[in-house]
């Protein structure tokens, strides 16, 4: 068994992208966006407003920072569901 100090060792260097699908209530849509812009390591890719959903691509240096991410996401006002779809993990190298 891995001690916790080899366990953080063997994060270091990894590099977490992972996309999500948020659904959104329509009316909040301009409010989704913009917060969506300013928060840092989420990207909108591709939006329908028709359909209340976005395409977000989530970055992180950890995984505890990508799910943090996820979860200030799930949070934001108007937003219905927050779906992982991909969730790739690359050295930093």
């Amino acid at each position: 068994m891995r001690s916790p100090e080899q366990y953080v060792q063997s994060l270091e260097g990894e590099y977490h992208i992972s996309s999500v699908i948020v659904q959104f209530k329509q009316e909040f849509h301009c409010q989704v966006n913009q917060i969506l812009t300013d928060l840092e390591g989420a990207e909108i890719r591709g939006i329908d407003e028709d359909q209340g959903k976005m395409v977000v691509v989530v970055e992180s240096e950890t995984e505890r920072g990508m799910v943090s991410i996820i979860d200030q996401i799930k949070e934001i006002q108007g937003v219905v569901n927050v779906s992982l779809v991909y969730h790739q993990v690359d050295d930093e190298e």
